[in-house]
């Protein structure tokens, strides 16, 4: 998806944004955020127009190669 703007909280700051970087995946969708949230660690994703959406505000870049690894691993496992 690219560059966007997401939200920060509910009661702490109603309204403020912070800037963000989605990626959004197109395979079939609950079943990916299903085998996302089993993994060990589990990757907290949302369903999105259809796609799994990825929020990397939430991801050090220290850790990008292992998120990679955990979709890879999680998108693989759907199809056998």
């Amino acid at each position: 998806i690219g560059f966007e703007w997401t939200a920060i909280g509910g009661g702490s700051a109603p309204g403020s944004r912070l800037p963000t970087r989605l990626v959004a995946i197109a395979l079939p969708a609950a079943r990916l955020e299903s085998a996302l949230r089993a993994g060990r660690p589990p990757v907290i994703a949302r369903i999105e127009n259809d796609h799994v959406v990825l929020d990397l505000r939430t991801v050090p870049p220290a850790q990008d190669d292992e998120l990679a690894a955990l979709v890879t691993a999680a998108a693989s496992s759907l199809f056998p």
